[in-house]
């Protein structure tokens, strides 16, 4: 019993179970080997005869818990795919359905099927889980798979379609996403292109570019250190500002690529590539690699694009990879069945759900305490109803009120809103989006008028991978 009731534990190891055990028992004489043997008549226990996938599906009919599964037509009984979902999953998901990020991950099985996650962001800026999926392969039809499944889900559940998908860089990936959601603009993950762009300009930084003809220089197409990699310092500057000084380095090149992707404007946008292009006109492989590879897609990350679009400021998958290694951290090693990995996401929902009440209960105790003064009238109702983050994000508006595209992008009153109220009006509750407030609401129940999406975007004229040429090109 003491050996069952601490496996179902999170992160315990056998060593541990053997050490409780003992100290239960002293008179035991248990080996690590014996915990294993135990364990391995525990699972077998609650597998009662099935197979792991058969016992996961089982427990999925048993509990309600929505799937799509995809079986192999040669192979009636091999798993090919696996999407599904929880109710804590759903309420989230209906909640904040705006932005959602997908990624993968592995070693989390014993079939060595990548995990496929769905995460979306809650009005704290904290990560939920939406969706989990299983699938065989990384291939254009392994994401169709779950891309579809994931529409599947939405439909069922009348969950509204995302505005905004977030990926990093996977070819198959965002083609299998523009197939089943076409309308929905995606953005790539703004860290994985710096981190990339970094590493292929080490790798490809031509030494002593001076001494070397413009011929030889276009034509080296192979890195000139193809086994580079990034140091501790290297992967800082990712994340670092920028500095006025540029140096004529690989790093350099990390820096002036920022203001390519930082630029407010597509004026400015373009300004700063072709400085770019000058300063590095000696570093031809980089440039070549930097528009081949990411100028036809600068609509799904430069700022001056997607500034237009509903993302509220989620511009990275950094939350959907910290929910990969929050899962592992459930899972006593990446071997296990798949019925034991469904139980783990369980226990890492249960916590989830927990610790996101007692976040807004915390929230709410700092939110009054920070803006119950009488300069924070101007919020009005807003001050009982949306987060924290929410309030400090027009409060900082309401101080600048600088030009900018805020009402679009994040969800809250831009600068001309804040301006033209200043003098007496205050804000009422329909004033931000729904995804920033605190409690789950709709607007039946508030009665303040609060909308499914109070920022609406028209689609004719978003930039889609739209083309101009510019200054340098590769030859």
């Amino acid at each position: 019993a003491t050996i069952k009731s601490t496996s179902q534990q999170v992160g315990i190891q056998a060593r541990d179970v053997r050490a409780i055990v003992e100290q239960e028992h002293p008179e035991s004489t248990l080996t690590q080997r014996d915990i294993y043997n135990a364990r391995a008549l525990v699972t077998r226990d609650i597998l009662r005869g099935y197979a792991s996938t058969a016992a996961l599906l089982k427990e999925f009919n048993k509990k309600e818990i929505p799937y799509v599964v995809k079986w192999s037509p040669d192979e009636p009984n091999r798993l090919l795919g696996l999407v599904w979902t929880f109710p804590y999953c759903i309420q989230m998901w209906k909640r904040f359905p705006e932005v959602i990020s997908f990624n993968n991950t592995y070693n989390t099985n014993r079939f060595k099927l990548p995990l496929f996650q769905v995460t979306g962001q809650t009005c704290l800026g904290t990560v939920f889980n939406a969706a989990f999926g299983l699938i065989d392969n990384e291939r254009r039809d392994g994401f169709q798979f779950l891309a579809k499944s994931i529409s599947t889900l939405l439909s069922q559940h009348s969950i509204r379609q995302p505005a905004i998908i977030i990926t990093d860089f996977d070819d198959s990936m965002k083609a299998a996403l523009n197939d089943q959601f076409a309308e929905v603009q995606q953005q790539l993950c703004i860290h994985h292109i710096n981190s990339n762009v970094l590493l292929r300009s080490k790798q490809k930084w031509v030494k002593n570019a001076e001494n070397s003809s413009s011929s030889d220089i276009s034509d080296a197409d192979e890195p000139a250190e193809p086994q580079a990699t990034l140091t501790l310092h290297d992967r800082a500057l990712i994340s670092a500002e920028t500095s006025s000084e540029v140096p004529h380095t690989y790093q350099g090149v990390l820096q002036m690529w920022k203001q390519v992707l930082f630029a407010e404007t597509e004026e400015a946008h373009k300004k700063a590539w072709i400085a770019l292009c000058k300063e590095f006109d000696d570093q031809r492989p980089i440039l070549r690699y930097l528009f081949n590879t990411y100028m036809p897609f600068r609509a799904q990350w430069a700022r001056c694009f997607i500034r237009k679009y509903p993302n509220y400021g989620i511009r990275v998958t950094s939350g959907t990879e910290a929910s990969n290694n929050n899962i592992k951290s459930y899972l006593l090693n990446g071997m296990g069945h798949l019925h034991n990995r469904g139980q783990a996401m369980q226990d890492m929902l249960y916590d989830q759900e927990r610790d996101f009440k007692d976040a807004c209960g915390n929230d709410e105790v700092l939110r009054d305490r920070e803006f119950l003064g009488s300069s924070s009238d101007y919020l009005g109702e807003l001050r009982s109803i949306a987060s924290s983050k929410c309030l400090k994000l027009i409060n900082i508006q309401y101080r600048l009120a600088h030009e900018c595209s805020v009402s679009t992008e994040l969800g809250i009153p831009c600068y001309h809103t804040v301006q033209s109220r200043r003098a007496a009006e205050e804000y009422e509750a329909g004033s931000t989006s729904i995804s920033y407030a605190l409690r789950s609401i709709s607007a039946e129940q508030s009665g303040l008028g609060i909308s499914a999406t109070s920022i609406s975007v028209s689609r004719a004229w978003i930039p889609k991978e739209k083309a101009w040429p510019p200054t340098w090109k590769p030859k």
